[in-house]
Parts: C-alpha cells; sequence; structure tokens
C-alpha cells in the first residue's frame, strides 16, 4: 500500500455513537486515545446548549471494531441507549 492510500484509508470516517453531552464526548475521546485509535468530535462546540444537539464520534472505518469495544467499555448502559436511538431516528 502507498503513502497516498493509506492516507485515504485513514480518512474514511464512520460515526461511533452520538450523543448530546460534550463532555462524555470528551471522555470517549480520552478513551480512544489511550488506546492510539484517532477520533474527531463533530458539533462540539455548543456552548450553552449542552443536551440540545447532537455530537458525534467519528472514527476510522479501520479502527470502528476496537473503538466500539473501548466505548462499551467506557460508556457501558450509556453507550448502548445512544446506539439504540440512533438506529430508531435512522
Amino acid at each position: 500500500m502507498n503513502h497516498a492510500e493509506d492516507n485515504n484509508e485513514r480518512l474514511e470516517l464512520t460515526t461511533l455513537v452520538t450523543v448530546t453531552d460534550g463532555n462524555l464526548a470528551e471522555i470517549l475521546k480520552l478513551a480512544l486515545a489511550d488506546e492510539e485509535i484517532d477520533c474527531v468530535i463533530e458539533g462540539e462546540h455548543q456552548a450553552g446548549l449542552t443536551g440540545v444537539f447532537k455530537i458525534r464520534v467519528l472514527v476510522s472505518k479501520k479502527d470502528l471494531p476496537q473503538a466500539e469495544e473501548v466505548l462499551h467499555r467506557h460508556a457501558g448502559d450509556a453507550a448502548e441507549k445512544a446506539e439504540e436511538e440512533e438506529e430508531r431516528e435512522e
């Protein structure tokens, strides 16, 4: 695999979880970083509107299985509820 292909693979992001709590998103980001998984938090700058807008935690598609394990280890029931809510909305 050449360098350009490697960059494209890393740029293919997928949603790990959608939350409304920016603090939870940051905790997940730190937990993922501990496992050397990069993530992007989309919609984290809500100021005083926490809980109103959705925040997506995005990871590389190649890291998704490992990221899901981290999510369930750190967020447990809250993560499962968030995933179920996201599935209902789709």
